[in-house]
């Protein structure tokens, strides 16, 4: 069993950690997550952040924004990663449920972008979801 909450302050090394162990599965463009920048952002009106719990183990967590510009607005996931212990037990489908509540609540859109191909975790999570083709192109700065 777990718990979904917010962040809170007594929770910093916790959110820390695993916001590392999830930039370490990712191709971010900085070799190190600013976490004094994330942990500032997602206290924000515009984001929306919990943790999945069980007890004082954080089992996984989940920060979506919400993107507004003069064309659009709508909420993005942003991170959600579930600590290996914790996968196939229902933890990522409690953390969406509570982002897809929010984007309901606020009749916004729910984008998710950059699910890899060999993801079969997330793929099969975000089945129901429309799937939207588009080319994305990056240039490095090296």
């Amino acid at each position: 069993m777990f718990t979904i909450e917010k962040p809170k302050e007594i929770h910093l090394n916790s959110w820390k950690e695993i916001i590392n162990e999830s930039a370490s599965s990712n191709s971010f463009q900085f070799e190190e997550v600013n976490f004094s920048l994330f942990w500032t952002c997602i206290f924000r009106d515009d984001y929306f952040a919990f943790a999945a719990k069980n007890e004082d183990k954080f089992m996984g967590i989940v920060v979506a924004k919400i993107n507004e510009t003069y064309y659009e607005k709508n909420i993005v996931l942003d991170v959600l990663y579930v600590l290996q212990d914790f996968r196939k037990i229902g933890v990522a489908r409690a953390l969406m449920n509570k982002i897809e509540e929010i984007a309901k609540e606020k009749n916004l859109d729910l984008i998710i972008k950059g699910v890899e191909k060999s993801n079969l975790l997330a793929q099969k999570l975000f089945k129901n979801y429309a799937v939207v083709n588009r080319t994305r192109y990056l240039k490095k700065h090296n």
